[in-house]
């Protein structure tokens, strides 16, 4: 929430301290009259303004939080407009009963929804229409209540005392039940959504408050329009205004996991004691009610009314219910088939662990003997005499050191962890990488073609982990050009921008799904003959290197898969 501005804080101050002195030494009259009911009716449409304001400026349910808000205030917009229309404007009374009373009892109802409507709550879809049906039928509720209790009593027997006790009553439980759903929010909710509804929850207070105070100045027959009573309902008034003002930019709401986790629950049991409270009202009428009452006929015809109503939320209530357990079973069944490939996946991995472990032993075994090869061959080839036996003792010497050079690479593939992070040459790297797997795949007829400009500088890499990188590309391209007409793979290195970028690129068909590609587990071949961790593997490989790898499809076909490196 923004602070306030001193001019936002002095022009409230100096209206409400205008208003007082007014009040305090202005006489009753028409004079008086008007001003209290202009200053009403404007502030209650400025809150309006200010809200709509806040909403507009929002989205999804904060949005929704303002309008409702907004139709609240609304609501005793429209009851002092009417008291001006009559009072000022037409000079006249206004009858009795008066239709304007209706908004006002009814104001705190969408208050009460706006308060329970948790803007900026990350909920599913499905979960937020659950919860919003829950709110509706308890705002049916309140209305059935205000029908059932309070219109007859004004506009179907016409009895003022008893309606003047009903209407009092049943505004004081609606602000009070407004100030714990107020009350409530703030404790679970965080940051600056629960000053908002502490703020919310103070001004509510005090409007109730003055309510109190001037209704019973009015039953003491003190009351006129434009005393003193009427100064702490502005002062609430200007308090909402501030409120809305001041929380226009706040458009989320964090809130702690228990309440997150039962806020479904606490709605949902509200709205069951809602529905069932209704046929109890119904039966109250029809054996507890004297059969004489002239009212029984009106309450049964509104209680099965409310019942209907309330019917056909729970109708639609069950309905989305009964989506959400299907998409929640969905979902669970998808789970377990994810655990279980994760699972079989892992099984394999252990293996591949134990085979690249043989792999590293029998290396690291084979180097002795090579090592000797290689110093024989040296040491023959100096004595040899005839020089076609020189040129093959060389030529034994050179393969020796290849053999040497791969098994080398397969110690450094095997064990990546161990070597440290060193200056290389990213394309020495790429070449070592290619001569592990090039033999397996030049059989079946795939061309590789290397092309690495020659200004590209060392990088500080894992060259175990980058050569894992790189035969995982080069296996996944040959794989993917095996039955292509050209068996193309094509590497080439580039410096640009102060990146250091590889390009990968092949004649295959390319990715069937370009979102998926570096997903864990995500594999297109058959089962059993890929474990899909090797392009995931790729991106986490890439990323420790503060490095960015794309993968996109090429026309008329084909993929490539790019790394960018910093070059510093």
């Amino acid at each position: 929430m923004r602070r306030l501005t001193h001019w936002e804080v002095g022009t409230v101050a100096g209206f409400l301290l205008v208003y007082t002195v007014i009040s305090l030494l202005a006489k009753p009259g028409a004079a008086l009259t008007a001003c209290s009911d202009m200053s009403g009716t404007g502030l209650w449409l400025l809150t309006v303004a200010v809200m709509l304001w806040a909403g507009f400026s929002n989205v999804g349910r904060t949005r929704w939080f303002w309008f409702l808000m907004a139709f609240g205030a609304a609501l005793v917009a429209a009851n002092f407009a009417a008291w001006l229309g009559y009072e000022v404007i037409s000079g006249r009374e206004p009858p009795n009963p008066f239709w304007a009373d209706i908004p006002v009892l009814l104001q705190p109802v969408p208050m009460m929804a706006a308060a329970a409507l948790r803007p900026g709550s990350r909920q599913r879809e499905q979960k937020f229409l659950l919860s919003t049906l829950n709110f509706l039928i308890l705002l049916l509720w309140w209305v059935y209540l205000y029908m059932y209790l309070v219109f007859p009593n004004e506009y179907v027997l016409m009895d003022q005392s008893v309606y003047n006790i009903y209407s009092s009553s049943f505004f004081v439980v609606e602000f009070a039940v407004l100030m714990a759903v107020l009350g409530g929010m703030a404790l679970v909710a965080e940051g600056a959504w629960r000053k908002i509804y502490w703020q919310l929850f103070g001004a509510s207070a005090l409007y109730l408050l003055s309510y109190q105070w001037l209704n019973s100045a009015l039953n003491r027959n003190e009351y006129y329009s434009g005393s003193i009573y009427d100064v702490p309902d502005y002062a609430a008034i200007c308090w909402l205004i501030l409120i809305a003002v001041r929380a226009r930019h706040v458009p989320s709401e964090r809130l702690g996991g228990t309440a997150r986790e039962r806020e479904s629950d606490v709605s949902g049991f509200l709205a069951v004691l809602a529905v069932l409270s209704m046929p109890v009202i119904g039966l109250l009428v029809l054996y507890v009610v004297p059969a004489a009452s002239q009212l029984r006929p009106y309450r049964v015809t509104v209680t099965l009314i409310g019942i209907l109503l309330v019917a056909v939320c729970v109708f639609l209530r069950q309905m989305l219910m009964a989506r959400e357990m299907t998409r929640l079973l969905r979902e669970s069944k998808e789970n377990l088939h994810r655990l279980q490939q994760a699972q079989s996946q892992l099984v394999q991995q252990e293996r591949l662990a134990g085979i690249g472990q043989l792999v590293n032993g029998v290396a690291h075994e084979l180097n002795n003997p090579l090592t000797a090869v290689m110093g024989y061959s040296d040491l023959l080839k100096d004595q040899a005499k005839e020089n076609d036996a020189r040129q093959k003792l060389e030529r034994l010497g050179t393969e020796a050191r290849r053999m040497k050079k791969i098994i080398d690479n397969l110690i450094s593939f095997a064990r990546p962890l161990q070597d440290g992070r060193k200056p290389l040459d990213i394309a020495t790297v790429v070449r070592d990488s290619l001569m592990l797997c090039e033999y397996q795949w030049r059989k079946s007829g795939i061309s590789f073609e290397l092309n690495f400009a020659s200004n590209l500088p060392r990088i500080p890499i894992n060259e175990g982990q980058f050569k894992q990188v790189f035969v995982n590309l080069f296996t996944n391209a040959a794989q993917a050009v095996e039955q292509a007409p050209e068996k193309k793979i094509m590497v080439e290195g580039n410096l640009e921008a102060k990146k250091i970028v590889v390009r990968f690129s092949d004649t295959g068909p390319g990715f069937s799904d370009l979102d998926r590609v570096f997903d864990p587990f995500y594999t297109t071949k058959a089962v059993g003959q890929g474990t899909g961790l090797g392009l995931s593997m790729c991106y986490g490989t890439i990323k420790e290197h503060n490095g960015h790898i794309y993968a996109h499809n090429l026309e008329p076909h084909g993929a490539a898969v790019t790394i960018e490196l910093p070059a510093a």
